[in-house]
């Protein structure tokens, strides 16, 4: 067994093999660091009897060393060693809390009779020390483990999190922090309580671990992080990471300590086995309410259920998504096939989309040919998303048949989002039912469209390139027909003012999300027609240009060029712009110095363009 534990900190070679020499002889456990960032490294991943460092060294000298070692453990014995000119230098670190110093050339009988000096006044200190520290450490052991005895008696996910971030914030003498739990899936944590100071960004709601986050997390210990200005604290049951709490802003100093990193573990233990409780009596509850699979949920429940998750959201300033799914041909499915055959088709599709929602949403049957479905800390955009992956789903599952006959199975969705669409069940079904009514008559439901990709739809509705004005009376009339939708004729010029137009809306508007598709040919000429550039970057919009005649690479968030070799953006135009509010699309050909085309403010057909336009190019879904 070691005498003791050492680390020497030298920028020269001879100084750290000779340090190594004399003092592993001696019987020393010895760790060598050449950098002041070494040394940090070390001290926070190791606990050492003594620290010798030279004083005059590249980047941070011994002075900046032993503020830093002794910030972060103030017990911490540092002994430097310095030339014969640096004895000033020498003096003024004995005065910041230095035990000893040495001069150079070193002595090797001198040096190891100074060690053992050190050595032996910290032992007979740590003798003195040791029962006092250990009352001390009893007592406050004794004290978190009763504040922390609080945790196991909660059965509420969102009275845990308060309970353990307000213990943490007392115990640490924090301004703040913030609790992430795992979500689906579990590659993501997702924002689940936040105290005191600390504010969380819209962005930041859903935490993406890197790999170097990932690893600190996995091993399950506190971390100092931001120059020891924040703490970051994994929550684990067993080797299952649960949550992630960042603590914040020590009150009256600059940074956490070692001390800090102890209680916070000590508190972490506890903590992880609560959430582990409380999110296994959740799947317990979720598992035996919910009806056999390829069944939905009654309503009787439902109704309960979206109640306490309305009133979390009321109390947390939470999000919440309903979903309402109808089958919009029910009546004739029922008179053409059999009461079985129909009944057995509808389990199918409710089995189906069960398996495209996460575990804690919830499908209800609201009659024979209607479900809601619940989805907690969801907003409008991310229900959007789950109606996609449904219909991804049922894609080729839509289809009753006998041995006669078949019909299409016709499902329709919308949904409304609290608090925006409103603050109750009631308001949310009816703003989801006005949404599906709207959605009936809308473009996107045209039999021509309905069913043809991106570019095959643009050119129904602007006729061949080779012979645009080739049915075009026809084509007003049958497009034109639908509400809020009209061909038009206008001086090219006038495309810049409508994009314009459109970013002083999203910079008017800059909290409301949203996302803009832009075709053209040289993004560099798009670009400076923009207005605002450097307000369109902190919107919560994105806007992609999509084609270009070559690959360009911006310092730009928001605004953000895709170069697409396709022939397609040369011959035609289009805009297309969805926020949760608005939506309009636009499609031209220039004709001389003139643009003829088709423009919309139909909502789910702009909805439904961006979809295609996504799945066609394997563009990254924003929304």
């Amino acid at each position: 067994m070691a005498k003791g534990r050492i680390l020497a900190i030298d920028d020269e070679e001879f100084f750290r093999s000779l340090y190594r020499n004399l003092l592993e002889a001696e019987g020393y456990y010895v760790r060598i660091a050449a950098s002041g960032r070494e040394a940090l490294e070390a001290v926070r991943g190791e606990d050492f009897d003594l620290v010798v460092t030279d004083l005059p060294m590249a980047g941070m000298d011994g002075l900046a060393i032993t503020e830093a070692i002794r910030s972060f453990n103030p017990e911490q014995e540092i002994m430097v060693v310095t030339g014969h000119q640096d004895v000033t230098l020498a003096v003024e670190a004995m005065k910041r809390g230095v035990s000893e110093y040495l001069l150079k050339p070193v002595n090797p009988e001198a040096f190891l009779l100074l060690v053992n000096k050190v050595l032996f006044r910290q032992s007979l200190g740590v003798e003195h020390r040791k029962l006092l520290d250990e009352n001390i450490e009893y007592l406050s052991i004794l004290t978190c483990y009763r504040r922390c005895l609080d945790f196991l008696r909660i059965h509420d996910l969102d009275r845990l999190g308060d309970l353990v971030l307000d213990t943490l914030m007392d115990l640490l003498k924090a301004e703040g922090a913030v609790l992430w739990v795992i979500g689906y899936g579990g590659y993501d944590y997702r924002l689940r309580s936040s105290r005191g100071l600390a504010r969380v960004a819209a962005e930041n709601e859903i935490l993406h671990p890197d790999a170097g986050q990932r690893k600190l997390i996995r091993a399950g210990q506190a971390a100092l992080v931001e120059d020891d200005g924040t703490i970051l604290l994994p929550l684990l049951a067993g080797p299952e990471p649960l949550g992630v709490v960042r603590i914040e802003a020590p009150v009256g100093r600059e940074r956490f300590n070692r001390r800090d990193l102890k209680i916070a573990d000590m508190v972490a233990e506890f903590a992880g086995s609560a959430l582990y409780n409380v999110l296994y009596v959740r799947r317990i509850e979720q598992n035996s309410l919910r009806m056999p699979r390829g069944e939905a949920y009654t309503m009787a429940f439902f109704r309960d259920h979206i109640a306490k998750e309305l009133h979390k959201g009321r109390r947390y300033g939470r999000r919440l998504s309903l979903v309402k799914l109808v089958i919009d041909n029910y009546a004739e499915l029922i008179a053409r096939f059999l009461d079985r055959d129909v009944e057995k088709a509808m389990e199918g599709i409710v089995a189906t989309v069960n398996t495209a929602l996460r575990d804690a949403d919830i499908m209800a049957a609201a009659a024979p040919d209607a479900f809601l479905i619940m989805l907690p800390e969801t907003d409008y955009w991310g229900s959007l998303v789950t109606q996609k992956r449904i219909r991804k789903a049922l894609y080729g599952q839509l289809m009753l048949s006998d041995m006669k006959k078949s019909l299409p199975i016709e499902v329709l969705m919308r949904s409304a989002a609290f608090p925006a669409d409103g603050a109750g069940f009631e308001d949310l079904l009816h703003v989801a039912e006005h949404r599906l009514e709207r959605l009936r008559g809308s473009l996107f439901q045209h039999d021509r469209l309905r069913t043809l990709p991106f570019w095959k739809v643009v050119e129904v509705l602007l006729g061949a390139k080779t012979a645009p004005e080739a049915g075009a009376a026809g084509r007003r009339r049958e497009f034109e027909s639908q509400r809020r939708s009209r061909y038009f004729r206008m001086p090219a010029g006038r495309l810049e003012e409508v994009m314009r137009s459109l970013c002083r809306e999203v910079v008017e508007s800059s909290r409301v999300r949203g996302i803009i598709y832009r075709g053209c040919t040289d993004f560099d000429e798009v670009r400076r027609s923009l207005p605002h550039p450097g307000a369109l970057e902190k919107t919560a919009t994105s806007i992609y240009l999509l084609g270009g005649k070559r690959r360009v690479n911006w310092e730009t968030q928001r605004l953000v060029p895709i170069h697409i070799p396709d022939d397609a953006f040369d011959a035609t135009t289009f805009l297309l712009y969805l926020n949760e509010d608005y939506a309009y699309a636009l499609f031209a050909r220039r004709q001389e110095n003139e643009l003829v085309g088709f423009h919309s403010a139909d909502f789910y057909f702009v909805e439904n363009m961006i979809t295609r336009l996504q799945e066609q190019y394997q563009l990254q879904a924003q929304i």
